[in-house]
């Protein structure tokens, strides 16, 4: 049978429809178990060196939180004692939750709910240990004071990393399957054995010893659920019931310790991977990999042998994801308009599809079982990932954007330019060609980099502000960026951009010293012995991932506000330069103070003067040349770890939360208007339809993008067909194009679930790069989406 012809037709069983029912309706709160276990465990060792301590407290951690193995589950584990549960992770840092702990239960976005006793714990038991012992504390000490004040000006941030931890990656999958826990263990004793007594007395060895500590309080962890199975399946009354749970007692006492032999036990290996790693440092978008390339194999067997069917697959698979939803973080209260996401940021990615490490296709029966699977649960974890190409057979192209024409939150990645992208960025082809999405849309070798890709979030229309006011922030009306002359003495574009070029670098500068800083800090304090474990180079190089153990690091740099950017540059140059229609002068008054008494002036430039994104050469030559001169200037730098700062050009929420704090901008935007989306053109200036959005987009450098990029569009789903859309993808993916991902609710249904959203709970929209859930957003975000121009095909 061939890929093309498996055809999974049947509605989603009851099981998936009971258990999604479940998760999406489930209350989100706080969980103290975690952070109570990793202080308990702290107090005693922490005059160890860190390797020994973060094991032991792992090790501890897993030895006592609650464990659930709920009704109707067939793949098991959960990070917290409540069903959508969210820990805390105070060695990261304490400040902010000194500060949110009471209104955890109060907000108006992400609140989650938290017991009195559970905030008169945190703040009397737990949080007073961790005064001068975090990782933001170490970071403090060590950031100089001028970077340490730039953080605070809306240009750059570098602090993600530090509420949870790095988080993503993906892991070694296949390794795990093929080798189990135990395995890997035996080869870290290997290696610990064969150093010279002095190493194994020092860091080599203790990283060594934390592994295999770690590893094992995995398996512990695991068995504890296979006697809480068995002891399930005793009590239990419904017959198939109590030999389910004997089933799952069986595969949680085979896995992740020893190799997968079924389709059952290797989901669950990979999920109690996936679930310890997240436990162990907070999971920012700790990401699944390539599901239906590492489990193939496992499903291939059990079809042939009888033990599985395609629906079973399927059922195991919805469950798995499913899982994934239990999984998220409560974000601190100054971030969550930057995350804009109350599932928390977990942003778990999942790939599927895409060629093979030896470059031919590798769409299998899997591939379709996957992506049906996710169709029938259609929730905001896990965030997935189609990788196609010109080699990936037409029904499977097709079947995808079928699947996003009709609200499937789906983005679609092109192997043909993602690939030669990552062998440009230093990837070996095999390893390029094995890519896998972390988070929103960032490649890299699955199971071989820690790529701390959503460090940095850097705000270019920032940059153009103090370029146009000699470096006054007009929203606070301070001094805040450097001096690069007084823009009435400017007499032609070319000084216009060598001040904003200026700007540019002094502040990307900054954000280097700062994340030298914060990644030292992680290294020093914060190490990840259960996750180096699960990743290839760690073990090899007997060093941590958080100090460059991994095969390859990375740093990822996000440019928010890039369309804006573009088009402001080039209205400079169109508007003053060529047409005269004002002096630069009158410009930067205009923009001090928001427009007042020059309304018809700023609709000239909003409207008249051409913009990015209509397939234009003039204004799309503008943005290429703002992306080549970011990426020219990150390419100067090496990270902590002894890898690159990679360009991206994704926003997450950001473009909301730095919008907020941007003044107005010479494209005729507002002051605290919301900044453009990603490579998506600004909101409602892209109007010569989705080809020109389409080709104006691949005028742009997109190959020196390595840290991913994403483009929104927009589709009225009930009346797109899906060939046209599927012509649309591969012309697209033929000029170049790196991703694209669709919103196809109309804007009807989303003013209903303004008015009514309790009717919604469940509606799903696309915001950048990831899923979210339309009625939790802010109200600005939703009116982003909403104000985002629909295209008709």
């Amino acid at each position: 049978m061939g890929a093309g012809d498996v055809r999974v037709t049947s509605p989603p069983t009851e099981r998936v429809r009971r258990l999604r029912e479940r998760i999406v309706q489930a209350p989100q709160e706080v969980c103290v178990e975690r952070a109570r276990y990793i202080t308990q465990a702290m107090r005693e060792h922490w005059e160890e060196h860190p390797l020994s301590r973060m094991s032991k407290a792992l090790e501890h951690i897993l030895a006592n939180i609650t464990i659930n193995i709920r009704e109707g589950e067939l793949v098991v584990g959960c990070r917290t004692s409540k069903l959508k549960g969210a820990p805390l992770f105070p060695e990261n840092k304490t400040r902010w939750l000194e500060g949110d702990v009471e209104n955890f239960d109060r907000r108006l976005l992400q609140r989650a709910l938290i017991t009195p006793e559970e905030k008169r714990e945190l703040l009397e038991d737990i949080l007073p240990f961790w005064r001068g012992r975090t990782v933001e504390e170490r970071f403090m000490s060590l950031v100089p004071p001028d970077v340490a004040e730039d953080m605070d000006k809306y240009i750059f941030t570098i602090m993600l990393e530090i509420t949870y931890g790095i988080g993503h990656f993906t892991m070694d999958h296949p390794t795990l399957l093929r080798l189990g826990m135990g395995g890997i263990a035996a080869e870290a004793r290997r290696r610990l054995e064969e150093l010279p007594e002095e190493e194994r007395k020092g860091e080599k060895g203790l990283f060594y010893e934390a592994v295999i500590r770690s590893l094992q309080a995995a398996v512990a962890f695991a068995r504890r659920h296979a006697d809480l199975a068995r002891l399930l399946a005793e009590e239990e009354r419904d017959p198939a019931r109590a030999e389910e749970l004997r089933e799952i007692a069986r595969v949680c006492e085979r896995v992740p310790e020893h190799p997968a032999e079924t389709f059952h036990e290797a989901v669950q290996s990979v999920y109690f991977a996936h679930l310890i790693a997240q436990i162990e440092s907070g999971g920012n978008s700790i990401s699944l990999g390539r599901i239906d390339q590492y489990l193939y194999p496992y499903y291939r067997r059990d079809l042939e042998e009888g033990r599985i069917t395609p629906e079973r697959a399927r059922e195991l698979l919805s469950l798995l994801y499913l899982k994934t939803c239990e999984i998220w973080n409560v974000l601190e209260e100054v971030f969550i308009p930057g995350g804009e996401c109350p599932e928390g940021k977990t942003t778990q990615n999942l790939t599927i599809g895409g060629v093979g490490a030896d470059g031919e296709d590798a769409t299998n029966e899997l591939s379709y079982i996957a992506l049906d699977a996710f169709a029938d649960v259609r929730t905001v974890q896990p965030n997935v990932s189609l990788r196609l190409s010109s080699k990936t057979p037409r029904d499977f192209f097709l079947r995808a954007v079928r699947y996003a024409r009709d609200g499937v939150p789906l983005h679609l990645f092109n192997d043909d330019a993602v690939v030669p992208m990552l062998t440009r960025a230093g990837h070996s082809p095999e390893d390029a060609r094995d890519y896998a999405l972390v988070g929103c849309v960032e490649p890299n070798a699955q199971g071989k980099t820690f790529g701390s890709t959503f460090a940095v979030q850097f705000n270019g229309a920032k940059c153009v502000e103090f370029a146009l006011s000699n470096g006054v922030d007009n929203i606070f009306g301070l001094k805040s960026g450097i001096e690069t002359g007084d823009p009435s003495g400017f007499t032609d574009f070319e000084q216009v951009w060598e001040a904003f070029r200026a700007q540019m670098s002094h502040f990307l500068g900054q954000m280097v010293k700062g994340m030298w800083a914060l990644d030292t800090a992680i290294g020093e304090m914060l190490p990840s012995p259960f996750a180096s474990a699960m990743i290839r180079g760690p073990l090899e190089k007997g060093m941590d991932l958080t100090r460059g153990g991994a095969v390859y690091n990375s740093t990822g740099v996000q440019l928010m506000g890039f369309s804006n950017t573009a088009d402001s540059l080039y209205a400079v140059k169109k508007a003053v330069f060529e047409e005269g229609r004002s002096s630069l002068r009158e410009l930067s008054e205009w923009l001090a103070t928001d427009w007042m008494d020059a309304e018809e002036q700023r609709k000239y430039l909003l409207l008249k003067v051409p913009k990015y994104g209509n397939d234009l050469d003039e204004p799309d030559a503008m943005a290429a040349r703002v992306l080549n001169l970011f990426c020219d200037l990150l390419k100067g730098y090496t990270n902590y770890r002894g890898g690159a700062f990679w360009p991206g050009v994704f926003s997450v929420g950001f473009h909301l939360a730095m919008g907020s704090f941007t003044g107005a901008t010479p494209d005729g935007r507002f002051a605290g208007d919301p900044l453009g989306n990603g490579l998506t053109p600004s909101n409602g200036c892209a109007t010569a339809g989705p080809t020109a959005v389409m080709n104006s987009v691949t005028k742009l450098p997109l190959q020196r993008l390595y840290n991913g990029a994403n483009l929104n569009m927009r589709f009225p789903g009930s009346r797109t067909e899906p060939e046209k859309l599927l012509d649309l993808v591969r012309g697209y993916f033929e000029r170049g194009g790196l991703q694209v991902q669709f919103n196809t609710v109309d804007t009807e249904t989303l003013r209903k679930a303004q008015a009514e959203p309790d009717k919604y709970r469940d509606l799903v929209v696309r915001i950048s790069g990831y899923s979210v859930v339309f009625v939790n957003l802010s109200d600005t975000a939703q009116e982003e989406i909403i104000g985002r121009y629909e295209y008709r095909l």
